[in-house]
């Protein structure tokens, strides 16, 4: 009997007999669109509406049976949906062989997770699919997978993004996923506006390695908020910038992995780094001493997992990242980063840092930073001081007005639509940072830099496309 039979079902949600012979699921899906042949759709209550609206259209899509807290003609009816989901999470967790890895920070774990998977190889929540029901259809599909491999193939790693932004939520995706080992990236403002403060970020985010028995990794930053007693069942990774020094063994942690970047052309990085008595170099094909601490990170946790330095690195240089992560694109006239997808005070930090890295001139369209809260406020006026001197800044939203206040020079549009008309005063041969909160909608600005780059805007100084810009 499959995990995703209608009586496993039965019996593991203390049900009723389905109405109906209904056929074996091999997939869940809680949102109608994404439904697959053969997926469990999950109906569940929302804010706006019941997701048994759309239990019909599942059907249509392919779904083998519907469960919800509403009846159907073919489902099967739970008192708690969202519980049922997490049950079957629970379920599935059971029946891995492998290890799992949980991964979070505060900037960096959806690039981390990727490079993670890739050096151990192993498998990974897509995406930024970090959230209770998202994690939990992701044991899963793991779980199925192995079901249908001969045991001596099952045991894959699987590696978790584990996203917060409440108080005692870090506690609840530990019950439902129960990390083997752990990687935390960064510590910083995000989410605040429910956390409190980067002291309440540390506290939830800390969890994951305090409760974690296995191998454990953390990013130097993040290490100074951890108290000793996890510090000492922990690897500290650090990486530099060119010409500073090499950082020293961390005091007081189990071991570290440190290491030097420096930029290449062509938005590469040449990270030297030294780990448990292994030294090496590596040129990888991404900006930034943020992506190059990732990296090593990822090596780091891979290699005290099984995994040989050499093969770890080479499957981390060809990994495969999500869109609107630092993503560098050389255009017609202009270097575009694309780092659009999502934006805290972290990640803004390290995004300016691979930006005025570049050749000058150096403009940033910025987004607001949400979800800060009382630090909402002082977190725009530090990303104007941030700014100074870049050759264009434009800050995006209503919160980023405070960037002008410290940065006299920038200027403001209310709205990413708007902020594409000032696309018209990125200079020739400028290196373009696109960044923001997921709500902004930034990739709206990064969508039109791209089409006026191939449309000519940048081709030869002075040029102006009829109509100006717009997204």
């Amino acid at each position: 009997m499959t995990l995703l039979s209608a009586r496993s079902l039965v019996r593991l949600l203390n049900t009723v007999e389905p109405v109906e012979d209904l056929p074996d699921a091999t997939g869940i899906a809680f949102d109608s669109r994404r439904v697959r042949p053969g997926d469990a759709f999950f109906a569940l209550p929302g804010e706006s509406g019941h997701g048994i609206a759309f239990a019909d259209d599942a059907v249509a899509r392919g779904a083998a049976f519907v469960v919800s807290d509403r009846p159907h003609r073919r489902g099967l009816l739970v008192d708690d949906a969202r519980g049922a989901i997490l049950a079957l999470g629970r379920a599935a967790r059971d029946r891995l062989a492998g290890p799992v890895v949980g991964i979070t920070g505060s900037a960096g774990k959806t690039t981390t997770k990727a490079l993670l998977a890739a050096a151990l190889p192993g498998r990974a929540t897509p995406g930024n699919m970090n959230t209770h029901f998202a994690i939990a259809s992701a044991l899963v599909s793991a779980a199925m997978q192995d079901a249908n491999l001969p045991p001596d193939a099952q045991g894959a790693p699987l590696v978790l993004e584990l996203g917060i932004d409440r108080p005692g939520e870090m506690a609840e995706l530990l019950a439902l996923t129960r990390p083997d080992h752990a990687l935390l990236t960064t510590i910083g403002a995000s989410h605040t506006q429910a956390l409190g403060d980067v002291a309440g970020v540390a506290r939830e985010k800390a969890l994951l390695l305090e409760r974690t028995p296995g191998v454990k990794v953390v990013g130097a930053t993040a290490a100074l908020h951890l108290d000793a007693a996890t510090l000492a069942t922990t690897v500290v990774v650090a990486v530099v910038g060119k010409g500073a020094p090499l950082p020293p063994e961390f005091a007081g942690a189990a071991a570290s992995a440190v290491g030097s970047a420096e930029e290449l052309p062509g938005g590469r990085t040449a990270l030297r780094w030294r780990d448990a008595g292994d030294t090496g170099a590596m040129v990888l094909p991404w900006p930034g001493r943020a992506m190059a601490q990732n990296a090593l990170a990822a090596v780091a946790t891979a290699t005290r997992l099984g995994s040989s330095q050499k093969g770890a690195w080479e499957r981390v240089a060809q990994a495969k990242l999500e869109h609107g992560r630092l993503e560098r694109h050389e255009l017609e006239g202009l270097t575009l980063i694309d780092d659009s997808y999502n934006s805290n005070p972290a990640s803004l930090a390290e995004a300016l840092e691979v930006l005025r890295a570049a050749p000058a001139p150096r403009a940033a369209f910025l987004g607001d930073m949400r979800e800060l809260g009382g630090l909402d406020r002082e977190s725009h006026l530090r990303a104007g001081e941030a700014t100074l001197g870049l050759d264009l800044v434009v800050a995006v939203g209503p919160s980023s007005m405070a960037l002008l206040e410290t940065n006299p020079a920038a200027v403001h549009a209310p709205d990413a639509a708007a902020a594409c008309a000032h696309l018209e005063r990125v200079p020739r041969g400028a290196t373009l940072l696109v960044k923001g909160s997921r709500g902004v909608g930034m990739e709206r600005v990064a969508e039109a830099a791209r089409a006026r780059a191939s449309a000519g805007a940048w081709r030869t100084p002075g040029r102006t496309l009829e109509g100006g810009a717009s997204c």
